[in-house]
């Protein structure tokens, strides 16, 4: 018997991202396999296996649409729970950001900046010099930014932030 994707993160065990791979194989050659994940992306109890299959997805060398992309940026605020929230930021240097992605990208940011996580803290803001990057407007502030928090910080979040200032 063969299952859809949408039942296969439905049934998904909530604590092994081993679990997902196989149903990462299963199914990301089907034609809709995106937008079921991204339907899921509003769905609390399934926005963290389909955060993480979206991930596995755009690092496997995968795009997005323009329409894919203005959903995912389009749900940020829906992302509850702290591994959905960081399986977003780490797909942000996948994602091709546009100006009026911006406003809502930078309130997700600044959300996950306050995070109890240093795993999203770190990846949050590694998001904010994503959109330096690429808006120069934000090049002044983000780089304060990093220098406050390469002075506050915990050490895995400094060694993240030391990692982002190599990059560029």
């Amino acid at each position: 018997m063969t299952t859809t994707l949408s039942d296969d993160i439905g049934s998904w065990d909530a604590r092994s991202a081993a679990a997902l791979h196989p149903i990462y194989e299963r199914h990301r050659a089907e034609e809709n396999f995106v937008a079921t994940l991204l339907a899921h992306f509003i769905d609390v109890e399934s926005q963290r296996a389909a955060t993480w299959l979206l991930k596995k997805h755009l690092e496997a060398g995968n795009s997005l649409s323009a329409a894919e992309r203005r959903t995912v940026f389009g749900v940020l605020s829906a992302q509850v729970h702290w591994e959905s929230r960081l399986h977003i930021l780490q797909c942000l240097p996948y994602l091709d950001i546009r100006e009026e992605d911006c406003a809502g990208l930078e309130k997700f940011l600044d959300a996950c900046i306050k995070s109890e996580k240093k795993f999203v803290r770190a990846w949050a803001y590694n998001g904010f010099n994503e959109l330096s990057m690429r808006f120069p407007r934000y090049r002044e502030e983000v780089d304060g930014m990093l220098a406050r928090a390469g002075e506050s910080e915990a050490a895995s979040v400094r060694a993240r932030i030391r990692n982002i200032l190599k990059r560029r």
